[in-house]
């Protein structure tokens, strides 16, 4: 992909690779601008791996989608889901068990357990509606997040202006292989794109690295 301020507006005008050198009328002004040739790409020094020695879509091309990530339920937070899990189960029996034996199990038992199923059961909805709700798409061209899911919030990164990709995680979240990943562009000051509770962050940064230009 390549990228250029247009010479009157100065909006950020992409095309594909291959109009490198080519007249491209802005979108927003409608000046003729003549796009740059494309960027020459470099890989990390010792590697020489392309997308398509590993089976993923080839960087140049068109866009296609490389991986669909959404937020870990379990590994990030595997305690809580377990005991809810338990808590759960243990309601369901007990509410069953006094359903076909009403003496075996007091009312107010049963009761609390019915309380419990629906409790733990709706907790682990909410999180797996918040799983749903959020999700970074990899392209070969670009990194793009969504969140929400009636509403829509959207933001993305071409793979040529990425800067960093950063990876946080604490040492619970190594054990379970789960993280934090925020992603910034030249073009922008902190972090555009971050989302938590990542399943194998560092599978996502190596697969974004094979889509960048790394000068």
């Amino acid at each position: 992909m390549i990228t250029k301020p247009c010479d009157r507006c100065e909006r950020t005008i992409e095309v594909e690779d291959n109009r490198a050198g080519a007249k491209v009328e802005c979108p927003n002004c409608g000046d003729m601008n003549v796009m740059p040739d494309a960027p020459v790409r470099t890989k990390p020094a010792g590697s020489t791996k392309r997308p398509e020695d590993l089976g993923l879509p080839p960087d140049a091309g068109p866009e296609q989608q490389v991986m669909l990530v959404r937020p870990a339920l379990f590994r990030s937070r595997p305690i809580s889901f377990s005991l809810l899990t338990v808590l759960a189960a243990t309601g369901i029996v007990l509410a069953a068990i006094h359903l076909i034996s009403p003496n075996t199990v007091p009312q107010w038992l049963a009761i609390v357990s019915v309380l419990t199923v629906l409790g733990g059961g709706g907790v682990i909805a909410w999180w797996w509606i918040q799983c749903l709700s959020a999700a970074l798409e990899i392209t070969n061209k670009r990194t793009v997040s969504r969140n929400g899911l009636f509403s829509r919030s959207t933001s993305e990164v071409v793979h040529d202006n990425i800067r960093n990709v950063q990876v946080d995680q604490t040492f619970w979240e190594r054990i379970w292989h789960v993280g934090t990943v925020g992603i910034s562009s030249s073009g922008q000051d902190g972090i555009e794109i971050q989302m938590k509770k990542v399943p194998k962050p560092g599978e996502l940064q190596r697969t974004i690295d094979l889509y960048r230009s790394l000068d």
